[in-house]
């Protein structure tokens, strides 16, 4: 019989895969994916380029790994929405997008900045991006569905995701000026009167 926990070297495999990824999300996100070198990566993170290499065959796999790493962080936003739609599932995903942004504020514009750089293209990338997007849209979208003021559902959704994700940039883009705290309260004091 086999012990299923990973063993001293896989730990350490996946901690480095993780601190690649880690990186590779803040310097896309800041430098965007075709700026970002593999030197630029490497010297980030304190590794060879080879190093890097054993770990992801190529830039590109690290582009869709990084994707997939936060497409499964968007699920913590769709889970804020389970139950019947109020006001405060908005309340709680503005919230949760306040405290990742406060972890990691690269991985919170990520998804955005990429979506930027790649759309208009016809890279595949571009269908993943809107995958990640697409269960936490869904589940807004289905939650609004009964909204008496909202005839588009889903295009209510997709503007949400927007706004939310603008509060981000304008936080990492004003820092000196406003905090993510008050770019929140900001913007659900506006919903709020409408």
């Amino acid at each position: 019989m086999s012990d299923a926990r990973p063993n001293r070297r896989e730990q350490k495999a996946r901690a480095t895969r993780r601190r690649i990824l880690v990186e590779a999300t803040r310097l896309f996100a800041r430098q965007g994916y075709h700026k970002t070198t593999m030197t630029d990566l490497a010297a980030a993170i304190g590794m060879t380029q080879g190093a890097i290499f054993h770990h992801f065959p190529s830039k590109e796999a690290i582009l869709h790994a990084v994707v997939d790493r936060l497409a499964r962080g968007l699920e913590a936003y769709r889970a804020c929405l389970e139950g019947p739609p109020s006001a405060s599932g908005v309340r709680r995903v503005v919230d949760l997008m306040v405290v990742h942004f406060k972890q990691q504020p690269e991985a919170t514009i990520c998804l955005a900045a990429l979506a930027t750089e790649f759309a208009g293209t016809d890279d595949p990338i571009v269908g993943r991006i809107l995958s990640a997007y697409g269960a936490f849209v869904d589940a807004f979208a289905e939650a609004l569905r009964h909204h008496p003021r909202v005839s588009d559902p889903r295009a209510a959704a997709v503007s949400f995701m927007g706004a939310v994700q603008g509060i981000a940039i304008q936080a990492l883009l004003r820092r000196d000026e406003v905090s993510i705290d008050a770019l929140a309260r900001g913007f659900l004091e506006m919903l709020s009167d409408w």
